[in-house]
């Protein structure tokens, strides 16, 4: 009788030896083609946020979009939302609306529609067209804004998107594409039928938020499918420490970047404005 035991991977030994080629370099663009500031994520890519109702996604998207444009790295951003006109106040620039509605008062209305076009309301002159970004591309962000248990998510359109996201915008010439940013706000991390967030946007963020859950089955797959980048442990201990932290406060939550700078202390934060680095082990003596 033959028995065969299949052992643990733990338990295989085993060794390298070079082949005899020379190591593969990288021949294409770079993975992120926006410069931003060095504390903040790297761009183009896909943010997901997953929380509760009234946990403060779309508080922190809001907040995180506008410090991206005020450091000039977000030009354009579409909202993808049926709850838009609620929240329409935190996603307003309000110094912007103020400068439009000194603009529109000081207007003289006899001038035609057609001279507006050339009218820099910073000067207050006419001047002749210029690119809007001085010939630089533009940086698109889409934030789709409570989408769960919606036509879109579940479209082969957003899907696709969502993979091909840092390539849209591709020129012939080989230069790195224009790209955009997606920003999903979800209440679930799964969810029965096509409701769910498909597994083609879970497998392809660089960054997830994530609140507190009384679904550890939800957050236990998170930390699974995220275990390939992090260390599964880990992303549990840090989602541990943060919604212990402060165990009444449901606004809390754990920013996990799959693909961190170099500069970054860790892939961990609080509340995207705390680095949290996790210790480590000591062994025991």
């Amino acid at each position: 009788m033959v028995v065969i035991c299949f052992l643990p991977y733990s338990s295989i030994k085993m060794r390298t030896q070079p082949v005899g080629i020379a190591p593969f370099k990288d021949l294409g663009n770079p993975s992120f083609t926006v410069n931003t500031p060095s504390h903040h994520i790297s761009l183009n890519g896909i943010v997901l946020c997953v929380a509760k109702k009234q946990s403060g996604k779309t508080r922190f998207v809001s907040n995180l979009l506008y410090q991206l444009k005020q450091a000039s790295c977000m030009d354009r951003i579409f909202c993808l939302s049926d709850t838009f006109d609620s929240n329409k106040k935190m996603m307003e620039s309000r110094e912007k609306l103020k400068r439009w509605k000194a603009f529109n008062h000081s207007l003289d209305y006899r001038i035609t529609a057609d001279l507006l076009e050339f009218f820099d309301p910073v000067t207050r002159q006419f001047e002749p067209p210029k690119h809007w970004l001085n010939g630089r591309k533009p940086v698109v962000g889409i934030f789709a804004d409570d989408i769960q248990s919606s036509s879109l998510i579940g479209s082969k359109a957003f899907k696709n998107l969502c993979i091909k996201c840092r390539h849209i915008g591709a020129f012939q010439s080989g230069e790195p594409p224009i790209g955009c940013s997606i920003f999903v706000c979800v209440q679930n991390y799964t969810a029965s039928g096509n409701e769910g967030i498909p597994k083609s946007i879970r497998g392809n963020i660089n960054c997830c938020a994530c609140w507190k859950s009384s679904c550890w089955t939800e957050v236990d797959l998170l930390a699974t499918e995220l275990s390939g980048v992090i260390p599964k442990h880990q992303i549990l201990q840090a989602y541990d420490y943060v919604m212990n932290k402060e165990p009444d406060n449901r606004h809390n939550f754990l920013f996990i970047d799959l693909t961190p700078k170099k500069e970054h202390l860790s892939p961990f934060r609080m509340n995207y404005t705390e680095w949290l680095i996790p210790e480590k082990e000591q062994s025991s003596t």
